[in-house]
């Protein structure tokens, strides 16, 4: 009798593991089916300023900083470098005194302020897709007999543009405070 038991023993295990593996198989593919697939989507910022200005060779006037964004409101800063430069490239070794060598108008926009002591000048207020500031420089020129023979007066203007919103993002990047939706001291 003994041996009778043992023999259907064996392939009662057998079957009872099949079915655990056959239920855990089961139930697996039931709740991979049923769960709802999560995709985190990142795309790369898109916030990038163009300076606009008018050059007639000799007087650079209305110099504005558009964002050229598609999407995003941004705020804009810039700086500019003044030099004497001939056809090359060449930069004279002395810099070009404002006042003395060249005259310099900013803009009468109150919102241009030079915020901090980087050099930057900030734009108070984020500026919209597609939308410029108002004037950085109004006119910037030579005075006549001013400049060294061979070299004329080149003025370049250097401009960032940051995402308005978070502003943390402004503060932690630039250094500066933002106080509702306005760039502050």
């Amino acid at each position: 009798m003994k041996k009778i038991i043992t023999s259907y023993k064996t392939p009662f295990i057998i079957a009872l593991v099949t079915i655990l593996v056959i239920s855990v198989g089961v139930t697996f593919a039931f709740m991979t089916d049923l769960t709802d697939q999560i995709v985190n989507r990142f795309f790369p910022g898109d916030i990038s300023a163009e300076v606009v200005e008018e050059f007639d060779g000799e007087i650079k006037e209305h110099v504005v900083i558009k964002n050229t964004s598609e999407k995003v409101d941004a705020y804009i800063r810039a700086y500019y470098v003044v030099t004497w430069k001939d056809d090359n490239g060449n930069v004279y070794p002395a810099a070009p005194v404002q006042g003395t060598d060249y005259t310099l108008r900013f803009g009468s926009n109150t919102n241009w302020d030079l915020t901090t002591s980087d050099g930057y000048y900030y734009y108070a207020l984020p500026i919209a897709p597609g939308k410029s500031t108002p004037d950085f420089i109004r006119e910037c020129k030579p005075v006549a007999g001013r400049t060294p023979a061979g070299y004329h007066l080149e003025v370049e203007i250097i401009a960032d543009a940051i995402q308005a919103v978070p502003t943390s993002a402004v503060k932690e990047a630039w250094g500066v405070k933002v106080s509702g939706n306005r760039i502050s001291k």
